[in-house]
């Protein structure tokens, strides 16, 4: 990553939120959140192309949310020291991680679980690309795991692991309201089409700072002081 890269990198990773133009400059700067980005466009491009219901998009999704909890789960599995309280560069038992990860694979599952059970099954003509749009988005997140597990998974905050998969589940819920009402309201093929790009849009700004978020937390070096950031 050459310098200019580093700072924008270092720029949008101190801030808390980021908007479009953020969001913009995070993807310059970092090659996982571009991938993210170009997954996300595999699946609109795939449901306009196709003509999808928003069911389909929502099944989709709901298999996206299973793929990240996958990585989730071996991500803490992976933590062997992390800072606590009382004791900086602390060893975690085995025992704490494999509860962790068992716990959030319970309830994490059993909520989506729910999802799929309120969404319901896709047309059997359909699969094929809902495999396609599923491959991109495993593909981004192996990609995204390989890239920054070169770092110490170690320090990360186990209760951050934990809830970060839900930040997801916003745009979900917010699509199933509004744009359900929306499509019983007008019930047209144009209105459901505007409803699946205004989904997506929403979902990938949710993706892009999950993402920063997420790898901000991992690339903070465990007790001890941060790298100098590169002058300008």
């Amino acid at each position: 990553m050459n310098t200019n890269r580093q700072v924008l990198f270092a720029q949008a990773m101190g801030r808390p939120f980021l908007g479009w133009g953020g969001l913009v400059a995070l993807m310059r700067a970092d090659a996982t959140a571009r991938s993210l980005a170009f997954s996300n466009l595999v699946t609109l491009v795939l449901a306009l192309a196709q003509h999808w219901p928003l069911k389909t998009i929502m099944f989709i999704y709901c298999g996206q949310n299973v793929i990240i909890g996958f990585f989730n789960v071996v991500r803490i599995l992976g933590i062997r020291r992390m800072d606590t309280p009382r004791q900086p560069d602390a060893e975690v038992p085995r025992a704490v991680t494999y509860f962790m990860a068992g716990f959030f694979t319970f309830h994490y599952g059993f909520f989506n679980f729910g999802y799929f059970e309120f969404i319901g099954r896709p047309a059997v003509s359909e699969w094929g690309w809902i495999w396609l749009s599923l491959g991109a988005f495993f593909a981004h997140h192996l990609f995204s795991f390989r890239q920054h597990s070169r770092k110490k998974i170690d320090g990360a905050d186990i209760g951050r692991l934990m809830f970060f998969p839900y930040l997801r589940i916003v745009p979900m819920h917010l699509t199933i309201i509004f744009g359900g009402f929306f499509m019983l309201l007008f019930h047209n093929g144009l209105v459901e089409k505007a409803v699946l790009v205004f989904f997506l849009l929403l979902k990938t700004n949710a993706d892009l700072n999950m993402h920063k978020v997420e790898h901000a937390a991992e690339d903070r070096p465990l007790s001890g002081p941060a790298d100098p950031l590169p002058e300008k």
